[in-house]
Parts: structure tokens; sequence; C-alpha cells
């Protein structure tokens, strides 16, 4: 038997029957014993009181479940549950809106357009300012994950011609360095938009 510190040993504890049997015999055990910090429990009243049998739990048949029981659910495991299977809040999808240029914007002859495009198909949508927020920040009241948003400037005021060109060539940048075929195509050829002279 190991040596334990008196600190690590509770001695002097004593069962009526019903709790303990012999590691040995496997017969009932009344008496005295004692327990270790392991947990584990011993006849006598100390381990200088032998013989230092190893005491094992009675399990009662009423402490097995039968076969194909259902497990009792508890507090816990109710709390467990609902949370895995929590409602989700509905997600909205992009909706087509289009930003229009305010006052403000026309005197200054550029503003922001935002656009998304769905990841899996050759689909884009103009969108808002607020929707192009929430797909980039990854808001989980829309889906996020189906969508790829992007913002451009969008000129206005200046030559017409060169108004035109310039946000044609700012479209195509976006369509090449994000890859997305046939985005200048969804345009139609309506690059000078919104222009005021």
């Amino acid at each position: 038997m190991a040596f334990y510190p008196k600190s690590q040993i509770k001695q002097n504890l004593h069962t009526n029957g019903g709790e303990y049997i012999l590691s040995t015999t496997k017969e009932e055990y009344k008496g005295y014993y004692y327990e270790i910090s392991s947990g584990k429990r011993y006849t006598g009243k100390s381990p200088n009181d032998a013989p230092n049998i190893l005491l094992e739990p009675i399990i009662s048949p009423s402490a097995i479940p039968p076969n194909n029981t259902i497990p009792t659910i508890t507090t816990d495991t109710f709390n467990v549950y609902s949370i895995l299977h929590k409602p989700q809040p509905e997600r909205t999808i992009p909706q087509f809106q289009q930003t229009i240029p305010t006052q403000k914007d026309q005197q200054l002859g550029v503003f922001s357009r935002y656009f998304c495009k769905k990841t899996n198909e050759i689909k884009y949508i103009e969108i808002s300012q607020s929707t192009f927020g929430q797909l980039q920040s990854k808001s989980p009241q829309i889906a996020w994950d189906l969508y790829s948003p992007i913002s451009t400037l969008w000129y206005i005021k200046g030559d017409r011609e060169k108004v035109y060109t310039t946000n044609k060539n700012l479209i195509k940048l976006i369509e090449d360095s994000q890859k997305w075929p046939g985005f200048t195509q969804y345009f139609k050829e309506d690059f000078s938009k919104y222009f005021v002279s």
C-alpha cells in the first residue's frame, strides 16, 4: 500500500451496509473505512488498521437504465438543445435599389454606386449603401455569404464623352479584378447615366 499524508486521507468513516462490497470476495461490507484523495476507499479506520481491502460501490439494478429507454431530459440538456436549435432570424436577400445622386453630388460631379454579385451565379444587382454596409460587415440580418458587394465612383459631370469612358473603364476594372464576367453588360452601355451638363 502506498504512503499517503494524513491531509490526503479521510479516516474513521463508517457504513451500515448497502453501499460497498469487498473487491476480493464481493461480499457486502459493514464497518469502518477510510478514503484517500483519489476517491478510493479501503477497509479499516486508517491505513494503519489492517487489512486494507479495496471497497467497490454497490450498483443497484434500479440505477442502471434498461435497454431502449429514453434518457431523462434535464434542464442542462434542454438548455443545450434550445441553444443548438434556436430558430435563426429570417435573413433578407439584397434587393435592387438605385442610388440617385443628390444635389451636392451633382455639384461635385461624382458619387458612389453600390452593387453585388450572387456568388454562385452571374447575377448582378444595384443595391443601397445600407445593404452594401450589411453585406460588407457580414450582418446576420442579410445573406452576406451568398453575395459579394462592391462600391464604385460614378462620374456625372464634365465632358460627356470622358464621363462615359471613365465610368466604363471603372466598371471594366471591377469586372477584371473581381472576376465578375459580364458586369459591363449589366449597364447596357449607359455609362453616362445621371449626367448633368
